[in-house]
C-alpha cells in the first residue's frame, strides 16, 4: 500500500487512513527532505539546512526540529510495529516499506515492464501505464528542497517510462500512437538524438518517409542552435536505415587515369602527399591554364587513394560554371542518397554532406575552382576525408591548407589541365 506520494505535490496517508498533505510548511519540508534518502540516516544539520533556507536558522532550531519529528510520528502509521521516524545522535530517518514510497512502486512497475515487453507488449503497455498514473505533477512540488539529484533521477524515470510507452505501442501495432508519444518526448527534451532517431523510425512505419525526413532535418537545426553540433551517428543510422541511404556496395573510385611518369613535379608531389596524409588534409594547386595542376592533383590522388576506402570522387567545377547546390546533390548521391531525400535547401544539403562526410574516409579531388566559394560548403569539416582543389585564381585563399603554386609546365606530358 502507498502511504507516502512524492510524484507530484506531497501527501501521505495517516493513522486514520486518510491520504492527504501534511499541515504546517516546516514539517512537510522535514518530511520531504526525509523521503528523499527513505531508510538513510539524514544529519541533522541537513535538515536545518533544509528548513531554513531563506533566513538563518534559530538558536533553537535542534529543538524546533524535534519537535517537527514528534508531530510527524503522531501523523504516521507505525512501521512493523516500532516507530516511523527513527532517531540517533546527530541524525533521523524515515522507514519505508517495499511499495509504500509511490517512486519505489513506479520504479518497480518499470522494471517489470521492461521485461515483458518482448513477449507480451499487452502486459507492458498496461504496467507502464499504472506508473505513468502515479505522477500528478513535478516531483516535490510546492516544497523547496535541495533534492535536484532525486527530481532529475525521477524526471530520467519518467523519461523511460514514456519511451517503454512507445515500445509497446509499436508492438501492439499501435504505431500513431507511438509516434504522438514520441514526439512529446521529443518536445520535452529536444537534446536527446537517440528521441529523435526512434520517432523517425516510427514514422517511417507508419508509412510516412517525408515526415521522417522533416523530423530530421528539425533535430538537426536544433542540435545545430542548441548546441553547435552536427547530427551524430545514432541519428545519422537512423536516417540510413529509415530511407535506405546506406553507402554502395562497391564505393566509387572516379579518379581519372594518371599521366606517368609526371615529369619535373616531385618537389610538389611530396609536399601533396604530406598534405593530403596530414591531420587537416586539404591542399590548393594553383595557376594559370595549361600549367599541369590537374594532371599534379591526379597523379597526387592516386598515390594515396588507398588510404580513403570510403572512395574517391572527381568533381570537374568548370571554372564557376557548376553551382554549390548541384555540386553536392552530386556528391550525396555517390554515397547512397535517395536523390528525393536530398535537401532541397542549400544550406540543409551542405550540412547533410558534413555529417555524413565526418564519418567516412573518403578523397575529394575538386577541379578548376573559381574561387573558394564553390569549394567551402563542399570541403569536409572533420574526419579522415582528405581534399585537393585546383584552381586558376591567383587570391584563392583557405586557411589551414597546403598551397602548391604552378608556373607553365615543363613539359608537353603534364598539360592535361
Amino acid at each position: 500500500m502507498v502511504l507516502f506520494q512524492v510524484l507530484g505535490p506531497l501527501e501521505v496517508r495517516g493513522r486514520d487512513g486518510v491520504t492527504g498533505r501534511p499541515a504546517g510548511g516546516k514539517p512537510a519540508t522535514v518530511l520531504a527532505v526525509l523521503l528523499v534518502q527513505p531508510n538513510a540516516w539524514v544529519a541533522v544539520d541537513r535538515l536545518i539546512e533544509n528548513t531554513w533556507q531563506e533566513q538563518d536558522a534559530p538558536a533553537s532550531a535542534e529543538a524546533n526540529l524535534k519537535t517537527y519529528m514528534w508531530q510527524l510520528r503522531r501523523l504516521l502509521p507505525e512501521y512493523d510495529g516500532g516507530p516511523r521516524i527513527e532517531g540517533r545522535a546527530g541524525a533521523y530517518r524515515l522507514r519505508v516499506g517495499p511499495g509504500e514510497l509511490d517512486a519505489d512502486h513506479a520504479e518497480a512497475l518499470a522494471r517489470e515492464a521492461r521485461a515483458a515487453l518482448a513477449d507480451a507488449p499487452g502486459r507492458a503497455f498496461t504496467l507502464v501505464k499504472q506508473a505513468l498514473q502515479l505522477w500528478r505533477g513535478r516531483p516535490f512540488e510546492g516544497l523547496d528542497i535541495v533534492a535536484d539529484e532525486a527530481v532529475e533521477r525521477l524526471g530520467e524515470l519518467h523519461r523511460r517510462l514514456r519511451e517503454t510507452l512507445a515500445d509497446a505501442q509499436l508492438g501492439l501495432g499501435r504505431t500513431g500512437d507511438a509516434v504522438t508519444t514520441l514526439q512529446s518526448l521529443a518536445a520535452d527534451d529536444p537534446l536527446r538524438e537517440d528521441v529523435w532517431a526512434r520517432l523517425m523510425r516510427a514514422q517511417h512505419t507508419l508509412g510516412r518517409p517525408a515526415q521522417a525526413l522533416t523530423t530530421f532535418h528539425r533535430a538537426r537545426r536544433v542540435l545545430a542552435a542548441e548546441l553547435g553540433v552536427r547530427p551524430g551517428p545514432e541519428l545519422m543510422k537512423a536516417l540510413r536505415s529509415v530511407h535506405g541511404a546506406a553507402a554502395p556496395e562497391r564505393p566509387r573510385r572516379e579518379l581519372p587515369r594518371a599521366v606517368e611518369p609526371l615529369l619535373g613535379r616531385d618537389r610538389e608531389l611530396a609536399a601533396l602527399d604530406r598534405a593530403l596524409t596530414g591531420s587537416a588534409p586539404v591542399a590548393v594547386v594553383s595557376g594559370p591554364a595549361g600549367a599541369g595542376k590537374t594532371a599534379l592533383a591526379v597523379s597526387a590522388a592516386h598515390r594515396v587513394s588507398e588510404r580513403f576506402t570510403d572512395g574517391q570522387f572527381f568533381v570537374d567545377l568548370h571554372g564557376g560554371e557548376v553551382t554549390v547546390a548541384a555540386a553536392l546533390d552530386r556528391l550525396l548521391r555517390g554515397i547512397g542518397f535517395p536523390p528525393a531525400l536530398i535537401p532541397s535547401d542549400v544550406d540543409e544539403r551542405a550540412a547533410l554532406w558534413r555529417s555524413e562526410l565526418a564519418g567516412r574516409r573518403v578523397l575529394l579531388v575538386f577541379d578548376d575552382a573559381a574561387d573558394l566559394a564553390q569549394v567551402a560548403s563542399l570541403l569536409p569539416a572533420t574526419g579522415p576525408s582528405a581534399a585537393l582543389v585546383t584552381t586558376r585564381a591567383r587570391d584563392f585563399s583557405l586557411t589551414g591548407a597546403r598551397a602548391v603554386r604552378l608556373d607553365r609546365a615543363p613539359a608537353p606530358l603534364e598539360r592535361v589541365a
